[in-house]
């Protein structure tokens, strides 16, 4: 879905939702930005200002039968990029998709976790890159993790994409196989906030939150020790005090508690395993430290 034209002097923005058969939250965002965008445009012609690329969803074949990855081999599409157009079918899938998004001032790649978590939004930054903190600061989420890039994110489209010259951001919310309504629309909201501030649509918006800049250091990572029936006592966004019981644990066959997650420090909430099930040495919280 495109909106506007590129014009010389005037930014322009491009958007990607879902690139995973799981990502439902985000191409329920997608789609409402594509929504509240038509509407407006019909309302005033003069409401896009510059030039906004919407691809909703890429991975349409694993959304129709409710995989994850490509169903034929089980390849991740957002580890095949720049991609290549003689190669395997996510191969060819990221090569198309990476010429469309050339050009653009921003790109932005909506992503949930590829982990059993359900966490706050937050902007995804690497920081090998000169990246605009600042820019980043005006979607308005409570968090920004500026974070090392791991040998997987090299074939990333984020990665690969601000290589080619594109300031890019990836929101990352949501959890799997769900629309997370509360959270979507604070990241339509953030979106929306960006496209007005850097005067890609004429739309007054609020302020968000002023964010906190975290990197790996400053993130407390439980892991459990022991399986079981999972109870946590905390959601994400939640303030804890050092000593707090954050979750219990039982066995899933007599009911006994097997582990009592406490919390090391104080701080906020940023991501909860998200499943009945815990495994051990499963991720249970992650906490940014006060």
């Amino acid at each position: 879905f495109r909106f506007g034209k590129k014009e010389d002097g005037k930014p322009s923005i491009a958007i990607v939702g879902a690139l995973y058969g799981d990502a439902i939250s985000q191409l329920y965002v997608a789609s409402s930005l594509v929504n509240f965008l038509t509407q407006k445009e019909a309302e005033n012609p003069d409401f896009i200002q510059g030039e906004i690329l919407i691809i909703p969803s890429v991975n349409n074949y694993s959304f129709n039968i409710a995989q994850r990855y490509w169903p034929l081999d089980k390849t991740d599409i957002d580890m095949m990029f720049p991609g290549y157009d003689k190669g395997e079918t996510t191969q060819r899938i990221a090569h198309k998709l990476f010429e469309a998004l050339q050009g653009f001032t921003y790109g932005v790649t909506l992503e949930n976790r590829k982990d059993r978590a359900y966490c706050l939004p937050y902007i995804k930054l690497f920081n090998v890159f000169e990246e605009s903190v600042e820019e980043a600061k005006k979607f308005g989420f409570r968090f920004i993790h500026h974070r090392a890039v791991t040998p997987v994110d090299t074939v990333s489209l984020q990665y690969n994409w601000k290589l080619w010259g594109t300031k890019t951001f990836s929101i990352v919310f949501g959890k799997r196989s769900e629309i997370d309504y509360e959270n979507g629309a604070l990241t339509l909201e953030a979106i929306t906030r960006f496209l007005s501030k850097n005067k890609l649509i004429d739309f007054a918006v609020a302020e968000g939150y002023s964010p906190n800049v975290i990197t790996r250091e400053k993130i407390e990572v439980l892991k459990a020790a022991k399986a079981g029936l999972f109870e946590p006592k905390v959601h994400p966004a939640s303030v804890v005090k050092k000593g707090q019981v954050l979750s219990y644990t039982t066995n899933a066959q007599d009911g006994k508690t097997v582990e009592k997650l406490i919390s090391p420090c104080d701080g906020i909430v940023t991501c909860i395993y998200d499943y009945p099930l815990i495994f051990e040495n499963s991720i249970a919280f992650r906490i940014a430290k006060a």
